[in-house]
């Protein structure tokens, strides 16, 4: 299984990472500007990263969230490379696509991790609404963690959620049920409106 290690990849520029070598049989399931993620086996994938600071800073932030339940189990980091559990689901974006609604239940699914992001010490709270998946057992985890942490841009507001939402026309829904749900959440987000 140690042959994911002879698969590389390269980023230029701000454009999303290039595989430059995948000698494997291995399954490409995501890539963006970090690396490259590859399904090795039915529990578990491995992301490949252009830099090594990049497998060691996501390796990190799930190790640091091992114990909240929120993000993928974590197996093994090494010099560019991150080993952690597969995830089966669909990513929020995809379900609310298919839904057209966001009910109370899901909401509160979202604040409770947004609020272990927030326990956890994440400098970052602005996942994109396709990297939180919903598990089979209906569970979110929060995927691509690799600038949690990040001291270069901070944000306490779920931006890139909240906007995501917008789009999709399900924003005042959504912060009607968190004003019911979580009335200081819904203070500090409200101006974004």
């Amino acid at each position: 299984m140690d042959d994911f290690k002879s698969i590389s990849v390269i980023r230029e520029g701000d454009h999303e990472v290039e595989i430059v070598h995948n000698p494997t049989s291995y399954p490409l399931i995501g890539k963006g500007k970090q690396g490259a993620v590859f399904k090795i086996s039915a529990e578990q994938c491995v992301k490949i990263y252009a830099k090594q600071e990049h497998a060691l800073s996501e390796g990190a932030v799930l190790k640091a969230a091992q114990e909240s339940g929120i993000a993928a189990k974590l197996y093994e980091v090494g010099e560019k490379y991150v080993i952690m559990e597969y995830i089966e689901g669909h990513s929020l974006k995809q379900y609310l696509e298919s839904k057209s609604d966001i009910t109370e239940v899901l909401v509160k699914k979202i604040l409770f991790l947004l609020k272990e992001m927030k326990r956890l010490k994440f400098t970052r709270l602005d996942a994109r609404l396709d990297h939180i998946i919903i598990t089979k057992e209906n569970e979110l985890k929060v995927i691509d963690l690799v600038y949690s942490f990040s001291f270069e841009k901070q944000c306490s507001l779920p931006e890139r959620l909240l906007k995501g939402l917008r789009k999709m026309g399900l924003l005042s829904l959504f912060l009607e049920q968190v004003k019911k749900l979580d009335p200081e959440f819904y203070g500090e987000w409200k101006d974004f409106i």
